[in-house]
């Protein structure tokens, strides 16, 4: 039987469990903004909810995706593209707003190498929507595996980020 064909059985280790459990500390005592004795009652439920909650999302989870460093390396290039998108988004505002050029909408699709099975290539269209999608100029409203197209919104029109198409996205193909 081919691997990725197989169900995925594997659970997370002690270690990932612990882990998870002391972001959500971390994050509670953040989104609290301190360590009062009431405010501690609160998160140990929290703490149980959430603890409850991904206990069993791991109980049914069902996708087989194969992350590899090189595809959480892309991550990179996130910091330029957020900086980018954030001018780009003033200067479509400054020019709607001064009246040289009224500000579009793009609806584009994009080819993207993707698999439903191909657990590297579900791992790769997991990380092109969440990368790619922290940029405010570029959103990644989907892609379908069957047809393998990316669809995304830009206000601008603009090529395909370089870290996008690292993970899949085919710019020959690029349509409006």
């Amino acid at each position: 039987m081919r691997k990725h064909k197989q169900r995925y059985t594997q659970k997370p280790s002690l270690i990932v469990c612990v882990s998870f459990m002391l972001l959500v500390v971390l994050m509670w005592i953040l989104f609290v903004g301190g360590t009062r004795r009431n405010e501690m009652f609160l998160g140990v439920g929290v703490l149980i909810l959430s603890g409850v909650f991904s206990y069993r999302i791991w109980q049914i989870e069902t996708i087989n995706a194969d992350f590899h460093l090189a595809d959480i390396v892309q991550g990179w290039r996130i910091p330029w593209y957020i900086l980018n998108g954030i001018y780009e988004i003033v200067m479509v505002l400054g020019k709607d707003l001064l009246g040289f050029k009224r500000a579009d909408s793009f609806y584009r699709v994009s080819g993207f190498k993707t698999s439903k099975l191909e657990p590297r290539l579900v791992a790769r269209r997991v990380f092109a929507i969440f990368f790619t999608t922290m940029a405010p100029n570029f959103i990644v409203i989907g892609i379908d595996f069957r047809q393998s197209r990316m669809l995304f919104h830009q206000l601008e029109r603009s090529d395909v980020p370089q870290m996008t198409k690292a993970l899949g996205a085919q710019p020959g193909e690029d349509r409006s």
